[in-house]
């Protein structure tokens, strides 16, 4: 206890207060003492904040179980299915009138590749208009009861009705028997969301190209000709906008509205590049909270420290390196003129299954669908025109180009050529021999859903139909097999033989063509955003968007 007088310690020697003990000392010693003491306080106070804004962050996530997914962490390769659903719970009539605001078919679907380093991406869009087999899923309380489906194809049911039928499950069942590629993660955003998370990045800028601009009295979109910053229902009436687009077969359609989709998916990417989002911490901060209030995600994308990993993964992902491919599709060709399919898409075979093995098999996107070396192409010829001779003439003729025909023989009479194969592995060396044919030919996979689509590597068949005419012998004939790696690449510097991609594909001289029969819509994300945009037309009555 002290008096009056100063305390004294043991031995009865006086003993100095801290604050006497600090002024003792010297100058330099009592800044160090004092901004020692500063930084404590600063490092605890910036570990509670930081505690405060890792909880207020977790408990603003919504998580689902969702049924399917591989289970693989974020690090590596990964296919992520994004799923824009139309749910217009509290809408009130904006974008559509809904009878049932719960309704949450996926107007959008995207799936994401990326390589093992996350430096490159591929995103594939899937038209909501596609018919798709559909396997059997648990209906949502929100839409029924029981168990819904198979739907056999064709003609399936559109995929879009997945995500409605039995939520994200059912969605990443369809997708997966649909493309073959296993699936990560599962992300989900609504109308709501999508509007607040433009609004969180301070606006979008998109581009509408000349003429008389894009009006579309059932989006609400009215913008002239130029670039535009667009928030909230601006942003969300751009990407939903398709009767005041589009030209020929693609007018009005998902088509001709994913154009714009990837467009301003080009221009976020290219501003959050530009601005180094993710070097700014209060701005990272403002855009985590409304991202983990506004997106779902499954059970493996539901922490913090989750969500946190697959954005810091993603620093070094340039938009140069994202490219958004199309899934080709044609219009209705299943039981025409019945009404029901007026607006049927299907998929065009096998440039569907040569996009879905490219990213199943972790292959970049060039510009191209990639064509394989013609020697590890093995045909059959089958003579389906009743022209004697036919099959022997074209087995000579694609054997001086290179290919392994195997056998010839003869088939029922068919007006069409069409060329056979069996799954996603097969059809690489389907898509090669139809560029070497002077006629682009139709494609068929003859692994019937449910059937698992990857298939093993065989022989594909050439069936020649009346409208046959010819293999185009103006090609350069591949000369001998694909040389070996080197040493240095056996040594670990892995180095492809020249003019050749991952698994022998040919990526420069023999490829296939980025326009024209057997080419695929595509653009790279660092594009100029007024590139690549359908045009603008006088909307029909085609329907709610």
């Amino acid at each position: 206890m002290r008096t009056g007088s100063q305390a004294r310690g043991p031995g009865g020697k006086a003993r100095r207060g801290p604050w006497r003990r600090f002024r003792s000392k010297s100058w330099l010693a009592q800044l160090g003492y004092a901004l020692a003491t500063l930084t404590a306080v600063l490092v605890v106070a910036i570990g509670v904040t930081g505690y405060a804004i890792y909880q207020h962050l977790e408990s603003n996530i919504t998580s689902v179980k969702v049924g399917g997914l591989t289970g693989r962490t974020v690090y590596g390769v990964q296919n992520i299915l994004i799923l824009g659903s139309q749910e217009r719970a509290g809408q009130k009539g904006f974008f559509g009138y809904e009878a049932d605001p719960e309704t949450a078919n996926s107007d959008n679907l995207l799936l994401v590749h990326l390589d093992a380093t996350h430096t490159h991406a591929t995103v594939l869009s899937i038209p909501r208009d596609l018919y798709t087999y559909e396997p059997a899923c648990k209906a949502r309380p929100q839409t029924g009861t029981g168990i819904w489906g198979p739907y056999d194809y064709p003609p399936g049911v559109l995929i879009d009705g997945a995500l409605n039928i039995g939520g994200p499950t059912c969605a990443v069942e369809t997708v997966k028997d649909l493309t073959g590629i296993p699936i990560d993660h599962v992300i989900v955003f609504d109308f709501n969301s999508f509007r607040t998370m433009v609004d969180a990045l301070g606006g979008v800028d998109v581009c509408v190209p000349p003429g008389p601009g894009y009006h579309d009295g059932y989006s609400h979109l009215n913008l002239s000709p130029g670039i535009h910053k667009v928030t909230y229902n601006e942003a969300l009436a751009y990407v939903r906008t398709r009767h005041a687009i589009g030209s020929g077969t693609e007018e009005g359609t998902d088509v001709a509205r994913i154009q714009l989709q990837q467009s301003f998916i080009s221009s976020v990417a290219q501003q959050v590049e530009h601005e180094n989002l993710f070097a700014n911490i209060p701005s990272l901060l403002r855009i985590a909270d409304i991202a983990t209030k506004a997106l779902t995600v499954d059970e493996g994308l539901g922490t913090v420290s989750a969500l946190l990993s697959l954005a810091r993964s993603l620093v070094h992902l340039k938009s140069a390196n994202i490219n958004l491919v199309t899934v080709p599709t044609t219009a209705d060709t299943f039981d025409y003129p019945n009404p029901t399919y007026l607006d049927h898409l299907m998929a065009v075979q096998p440039q569907d299954d040569v996009l879905y093995q490219m990213v199943r098999t972790g292959q970049t996107w060039h510009g191209h669908l990639p064509v394989q070396r013609y020697s590890r192409v093995k045909v059959q010829v089958e003579n389906g025109t009743g022209q004697e001779g036919l099959a022997a003439r074209t087995r000579t003729a694609l054997r001086a180009l290179g290919f392994d025909v195997t056998g010839i023989g003869d088939a029922s009479y068919t007006p069409t050529t069409t060329v056979d194969y069996a799954g996603l592995t097969q059809a690489d060396g389907a898509y090669t021999l139809m560029t070497a044919l002077k006629k682009f030919p139709a494609g068929n996979n003859t692994l019937a859903e449910p059937a698992g689509q990857v298939g093993t590597a065989g022989v594909v068949t050439l069936i020649l139909g009346a409208d046959f005419d010819g293999v185009n012998t103006s090609l350069a004939p591949e000369l001998g097999p694909a040389p070996k790696a080197s040493k240095a690449g056996k040594k670990g510097k892995k180095t492809a033989p020249a003019g050749t991609g991952s698994g022998g594909m040919v990526t420069a001289g023999q490829s296939s063509a980025t326009t024209g029969p057997g080419a695929v819509e595509s653009r790279n994300a660092a594009a100029n955003i007024c590139s690549g945009l359908p045009p603008a037309y006088t909307p029909g009555s085609q329907g709610p968007p």
